[in-house]
This record gives C-alpha cells, structure tokens and sequence, in this order.
C-alpha cells in the first residue's frame, strides 16, 4: 500500500546549503575551498559569553524549561536594548523569544494570517518566505524589485500592485542584496500598510550589521507590525537557534499559545547567554568591522574579475552580482566555480525563482584573507 505524503511539504531546496553540502564534501577531500556560499559569521560568541556558559552549566547541568515566550529577565533586557537602539519604549510583555528567528516566521504567519490570505514578498529575497508561506497555504504575491529601488520595496511598487493584500515581508538591512530601505521610505510604506490593514511582517535578522547608517525598526513607525530579530547575525550565536518577534498586543496570546504547542520554550543555555551577550557589544561592533573591511576589498577587486553589476550593499554580510553578462545558467556557473576556482557561492535561483539565473549572492562574512583569496582566484578564473 502506498502512504501519502503531503503536497505542501514538497518544496524547492535551498540551494545555500546545497552548495555549502557541496564545498564541505571537497573540503572534507582535501581541497582548500574559499567559503563565499552560506551567511555564516567567522566569529562565534564574545569569549565571556562561552566562560558564562561554561560556569552556568557547571552549576546548573539540567537547564530546565523556561517559559514558553522565554524568560521575563531576557526579554526585559531586549526592551531596553530596543529602547538604546532605536528611541522606542516598549513592554517586555510584546517580546516573544523564539527558536531561531526562522521559528518565528513560522510564529508570525500562522499568528496573523489564515489559509488563502495573500502575502507580498518583493524578489530577490530570502527563500524560506516564499517556502513557508505556500507549506501554511498562504498566497506568496511576488513583486519584483529592481537595482533602481535597492532591490527593496517601495511605496510606488506597493500602489502598483492589483491584488488586495492581506500581508507584505520586507527584509532591510536584506538578504540577499544587502541594501537597505530609506527610514522615510520605511515611514511611508508603514503608513500606507495600517491604512490598508495589510500586516507587515519585518526581518530585521541583519540590524546592527550596517556600514553608513543604523537600520531602522518598522516598530518605530507602527504597532501594528511583527518585527523579527535573532542572536546569529550580529550577536554571532547562530548554532545556539534563538531569537525574539516583537508582537502587537492582540497578537501577544496567540502566539504563547502556538509557541507553547510547537516548541514548549527557547533553548535556556542561549537565553542564558544572550542575556550575557548584550554586556559585550564593543566585541561585537568589532564584528562589523571585520565585516566592513571585507566589503570593501570585494568592491575592489570583484569588478576585476568580471563582477562589475553588484548590488549597492549597506548592511548584512551579502553582495548580490548580476552575471547576465557571464552566463544564463547560475547553478551551472555556480557549480563550475566551486570545481574550477575552489570557490563557492550561492545561485541567484534560490532568492529570485524568475530572475535569479543571472545572479549570485557572495557572503562575505569569513576570513579577511580568505575574502583576498578568492578574489584572486576569482580574476584568474575569469581571464
């Protein structure tokens, strides 16, 4: 007899971790790969952080369950970072802590929409969006962004669209472009959104993780939104799975209650040590840093080998390049570069199904010198 296997679990790879399968295999053969593929930062947690850890589960190997939304002292002290950051007071009691901030898009969907409600995504953009949203039955409304706009939503392209939503997930600092959205641009398109009752649903997983400017919180401009935050990009506890939504208020009990039927509660060990975390932020902008300098170095060098239409990055760790020019086939080039240049890099089919067989996305989150390397390798690759 056959079993059945649902429709909706059926969903395209993501085609980053492929291509990290990929590089680890050649990797694990000896061959020395520069790792320009998977947003994954060099660092890991401040030292103090792991030594907190360390005495914490020396003193308390269980770590029990904390509540299911997280415990009240970490989520106090996430209200007060906001209010440092970004001039907003806010109740601890809107801040959920998650399993990762991908747990929490799973959270935000199921919290504000229901099946068939229509949801804006602007391509290129991060995967697991689309791939969610269509596993909960929702109705993915893909608006293409272009360089002329930062490949970011604006108010114009939203006025333009003819369906009548229901939702719209934005990204800025974005992944996998980089760019950022203009915080009066943000402003307008937050008014026009509680005007229209469309639920924004904002990742804000890159912030603190800017080069010109601080990114701004859509919660600044309505509390009406979902904002989503983890501790693996800026904080660099990416392993440790936690992050935090910030929630309206008549959103607050529906999704303790999801959360406590999904996950009963966030990792305790990295609640304990995101607590610790925000006491060593002068690391962590040192993190950026390194950040900046490779950025740099690519904006430099990637346009002698070829790479000349790159995205206008301002935050997170990604450059998105238009190689229409060099091929129409990016899985193909993509493969062909990590073979013949020992680098690895993601195809733009994973963040643009329509689009992306002319782009790439480049992390450029690793080694200073394995950034300098693979652009070497990258210019004699393409003579």
């Amino acid at each position: 007899m056959a079993f059945k296997a649902s429709n909706r679990s059926d969903i395209p790879m993501f085609r980053a971790l492929d291509i990290l399968r990929q590089a680890n295999e050649k990797a694990a053969q000896g061959e020395e790969i520069m790792r320009l593929e998977a947003g994954l930062p060099c660092f890991g947690p401040p030292p103090q952080v792991l030594e907190y850890a360390r005495d914490l589960l020396k003193n308390d190997p269980r770590q029990t369950y904390t509540e299911a939304l997280g415990m009240s002292l970490l989520r106090d002290r996430i209200a007060v970072y906001i209010r440092d950051q970004y001039g907003v007071d806010l109740d601890y009691s809107r801040i959920a802590l998650t399993v990762g901030s991908s747990s929490g898009l799973a959270l935000a969907f199921l919290s504000a929409f229901d099946a068939g409600d229509k949801v804006a995504i602007f391509s290129p953009t991060y995967p697991p969006y689309r791939n969610i949203l269509n596993t909960l039955s929702l109705q993915v409304v893909e608006i293409q962004s272009t360089p002329e706009t930062d490949y970011q939503p604006t108010l114009e392209l939203l006025e333009a669209c003819e369906e009548d939503l229901d939702g719209l997930v934005i990204c800025s600092p974005s992944n996998p472009t980089g760019t950022m959205i203009a915080d009066d641009e943000l402003e307008k398109i937050c008014k026009w959104c509680d005007e229209k009752g469309v639920r924004i649903v904002s990742d804000q997983a890159y912030h603190g993780i800017t080069y010109e400017q601080p990114a701004q919180t859509v919660v600044k401009f309505t509390d009406n939104a979902i904002a989503l935050n983890t501790f693996s990009k800026y904080f660099a506890m990416t392993g440790f799975r936690l992050g935090w939504m910030v929630l309206p208020e008549e959103l607050k009990d529906r999704v303790k209650k999801l959360s406590e039927s999904f996950f009963v509660s966030p990792p305790t060990l990295s609640q304990h040590m995101a607590y610790k975390v925000f006491d060593h932020t002068d690391v962590l902008d040192g993190y950026v840093a390194h950040y900046k300098k490779n950025l740099d170095i690519l904006k430099t060098e990637l346009p002698k080998a070829g790479f000349d239409k790159i995205s206008n990055a301002k935050g997170a760790f990604y450059i998105y390049a238009d190689v229409a020019h060099l091929t129409d086939d990016t899985e193909e080039f993509c493969s062909r570069m990590l073979s013949e240049a020992k680098v690895s890099t993601t195809p733009g089919v994973d963040f643009d199904v329509a689009r992306g067989h002319s782009t790439i996305r480049i992390c450029y989150a690793d080694e200073t010198k394995d950034i300098e390397e693979a652009c070497r390798r990258l210019q004699q690759w393409q003579k």
